[in-house]
């Protein structure tokens, strides 16, 4: 005689027996769906509207679409370039930070980098620069482009009501 958990164990392998090809594809397809979710978002909270949707970041949106280094995306600047998987970490605590100044209305008006955002931006403009640098003693070490160039994408900040490049 068998007990009744032993058929209640029975009927239920016997059904995922039955229907594994479709529990595999229902979660293949999830996961999927998840995957460009995320993707999709990754994207998207990397393009310049979305940075210069947040009030704090107005007036440096604007002075980048004046600028001319507009062509780029502020993550080109701004992220790490050597390192997917540490430029998603480091996306999502920027972010996190972001959001949470924000909210709290913790930002100063004129946005600073912090020293390892400065290194990135650094890393990234020796990076793109490189050609025309390559033969001074920027190329070496960790020069700083922002101590003579740190005005030149956003400008510098000025009280409400405008923008001022030099």
């Amino acid at each position: 005689m068998s007990l009744p958990q032993d058929n209640d164990k029975a009927d239920f392998d016997a059904v995922i027996k039955k229907h594994v090809w479709r529990l595999i594809a229902i979660g293949a397809s999830l996961g999927a769906i998840f995957m460009v979710v995320v993707f999709s978002g990754y994207h998207f909270a990397g393009i310049p509207y979305f940075c210069g949707s947040c009030h704090s970041m107005e007036n440096n949106y604007f002075a980048w679409q004046a600028s001319r280094h507009k062509q780029f995306a502020c993550v080109e600047c701004h992220l790490p370039r050597n390192n997917i998987a540490y430029a998603a970490v480091y996306k999502a605590y920027a972010g996190i930070r972001d959001v949470v100044g924000e909210t709290t209305r913790t930002y100063p008006f004129a946005i600073k980098l912090t020293n390892h955002a400065r290194g990135i931006a650094n890393s990234n403009c020796k990076r793109c620069h490189f050609s025309t640098i390559e033969k001074t003693p920027m190329a070496k070490g960790n020069a700083d482009c922002m101590k003579c160039h740190k005005f030149i994408v956003h400008g510098r900040p000025v009280g409400q009501g405008g923008l001022r490049f030099e």
